[in-house]
């Protein structure tokens, strides 16, 4: 198989549990997938984000980890 002229790839990814990782976890995956663009494919994307402001307690977080909780809520939903 060639993958010359490819220029991107479909890759399907199963997170589970994903609202429950820890902020420093969270940060890591924010850091390391930044050359990643994820496109999600099924309207569990809003359960997600439901899921993670709820497991983190979002509103009792200070402002930094707001920040972090946001953009990992915008990356894994596109």
């Amino acid at each position: 198989m060639s993958l010359k002229g490819r220029s991107c790839w479909d890759v399907n990814i199963r997170m589970h549990e994903a609202e429950k990782l820890s902020l420093e976890a969270i940060g890591c995956f924010i850091a390391a997938s930044q050359e990643i663009q994820l496109r999600p494919k099924t309207p569990a994307a809003l359960w997600l984000v439901e899921r993670v402001l709820v497991e983190q307690e979002y509103a009792q977080q200070g402002k930094a980890a707001r920040g972090l909780l946001r953009r990992y809520v915008e990356r894994m939903t596109g």
